[in-house]
């Protein structure tokens, strides 16, 4: 199968306050204005932290695909939070095309029918359905490098490291 035909295209749309100016700087300056560290920003996007550094002094790559998926996060962190219908609407359309999620598992999952989870907007249990869909694409949106046995923290009980104490 052609590598392109698998790729997924991410398309970010101006919101309110939005500018096209918005340059990589302004927009890692304004994210860490708002509170977020380098260090988050850093693994969220695996770029070094020292290399987000140089991009706030102004220095950037020649090579612009190096911070094409920093820039959309950017976006995304700033500009795209979960006030409108569209979000969870988009979320779920993620986890359906992206992930190729069925809705009727979806709906399962979030414990409604396949008609509720399409009119979860008019629901009683709006709430609910939008928490499942958040935490379904949190879940399969996951690095690997967070998880207990690959993260930079260890949880008790959890990775090879306990089975081996528990084999001695």
């Amino acid at each position: 199968m052609d590598q392109e035909k698998n790729e997924q295209v991410i398309e970010v749309k101006l919101g309110p306050g939005m500018r096209e100016i918005d340059d990589l700087p302004v927009l890692l300056k304004r994210c860490i204005d708002e509170g977020f560290p380098l260090v988050a920003i850093s693994r969220a996007t695996k770029l070094p932290e020292a290399e987000l550094q140089e991009y706030l002094n102004g220095n950037m790559p020649s090579d612009f695909s190096r911070t094409e998926y920093l820039n959309i996060f950017l976006i995304l962190l700033l500009h795209e939070k979960p006030v409108s219908d569209t979000y969870y609407r988009d979320l779920m359309d993620g986890l359906t095309h992206v992930f190729e999620i069925p809705e009727d598992t979806i709906a399962r999952y979030a414990g409604v029918s396949a008609d509720e989870l399409n009119e979860f907007e008019k629901s009683d249990k709006r709430e609910h359905i939008e928490r499942c869909i958040a935490h379904l694409f949190v879940t399969f949106m996951r690095d690997s490098r967070f998880t207990c046995e690959n993260g930079p923290w260890v949880i008790e009980g959890c990775g090879e490291a306990d089975q081996k104490e528990e084999n001695q």
